[in-house]
């Protein structure tokens, strides 16, 4: 993929200076189509109902699409913007289920649902309509930074507080699709009654079905009570999602979730299964996060090292000592046994 910086005229759009996107689209009328970052045009940026309807005016593409994430304007803007992409509808962009559930707009989800009840079962992070990142070596659907990564239309209409749209889209769904969404939601009385009426609802689950016991483990979603009660209904503990290939517990790991990571430790979650791209087991991922990445200072490293351990992950690849004395006195008992000599990498 090319990379592409904002111009002058993105700035304008994204800043609601419509006489200085006036000026410039008077002086260069082909700036209308000018590529920003990941490729997003304008109107991708359009801050304002104004400035939407000026590139409009201009003749902007009300559907065009970005190169990373092959999304339109409105679904890059539903985040910040949701009266810009009211009136992006109004205009005639195409609409789905999700900027319905966004803004809470009954009749379109509606009409949509009408349309094509698969949109029930639409998830963002789940190809082919709203695929994560890594599909097609690209960014994956822009909803996962401007919504919320991998949730469905229904999780949506909730954080939005769309009560009446939560409701509508739930009696709508088929039953696999309630389940989900009650799995992710954690309301465990829902979910253990559509479990309880259908026993091969959950082993019959596809693969991408599957995936979501780790993408609930990872940062975007980390979520204890969901995973539990997924757990208890039978998901596949040590399934990897596919964007990456990380198991649940590399990605519990990785952000320090101590309790994630004893509960999946509890359930009998391997320790020693390496991931595809760094070939690194969880407590790599621990250890580098903590160490080197450092993404997550809330995580409880200390913790979730030592239920690696005693739960008898692999030490190869661990540097030791780390240069932190609490994870050097955890490390310790395990590592100098096998390697007394406390300054080079274990092999």
């Amino acid at each position: 993929m090319h990379h592409y910086a904002d111009q002058e005229v993105h700035q304008a759009a994204r800043a609601g200076r419509a006489d200085q996107l006036a000026s410039l689209l008077a002086a260069n009328p082909s700036l209308i189509d000018a590529k920003g970052i990941d490729a997003r045009t304008p109107l991708h940026c359009a801050s304002s109902v104004q400035v939407a309807a000026l590139l409009l005016d201009h003749g902007a593409h009300i559907d065009a699409r970005d190169e990373d994430h092959d999304s339109t304007p409105a679904q890059w803007l539903i985040g910040d913007s949701p009266g810009v992409v009211r009136f992006l509808l109004q205009r005639g962009a195409t609409p789905d289920i999700f900027l319905a559930a966004a803004l809470g707009d009954l009749a379109l989800a509606q009409q949509l649902v009408s349309d094509d009840r698969t949109c029930l079962a639409h998830r963002i992070g789940k190809a082919p309509h709203f695929p994560p990142i890594g599909h097609q070596r690209r960014g994956g659907a822009i909803y996962q930074w401007t919504l919320a990564f991998n949730s469905y239309p229904h999780q949506i209409a909730l954080r939005k507080g769309h009560q009446a749209m939560f409701e509508y889209l739930y009696a709508e769904s088929d039953e696999t699709t309630r389940l989900l969404v009650d799995c992710l939601l954690a309301r465990r009385a829902e979910a253990e009654t559509i479990a309880a009426a259908h026993p091969g609802i959950i082993p019959h689950l596809p693969g991408a079905d599957r995936e979501l016991l780790a993408r609930y483990c990872w940062e975007t979603n980390t979520n204890y009570e969901a995973v539990k009660l997924m757990l208890d209904l039978g998901f596949p503990i040590a399934h990897p999602e596919r964007s990456h290939g990380y198991t649940p517990l590399h990605n519990a790991a990785w952000s320090g979730s101590a309790g994630l990571v004893e509960l999946l430790l509890s359930r009998g979650h391997p320790v020693d299964i390496r991931d595809p791209v760094y070939g690194a087991t969880p407590l790599g991922f621990a250890l580098h996060d903590c160490l080197v990445e450092k993404r997550h200072p809330e995580g409880e490293f200390t913790r979730v090292v030592k239920a690696l351990l005693e739960a008898g992950s692999p030490l190869d690849g661990v540097q030791y000592p780390t240069g932190l004395a609490e994870l050097d006195q955890v490390l310790r008992p395990y590592v100098e046994p096998n390697f007394p000599t406390p300054s080079t990498a274990l092999h």
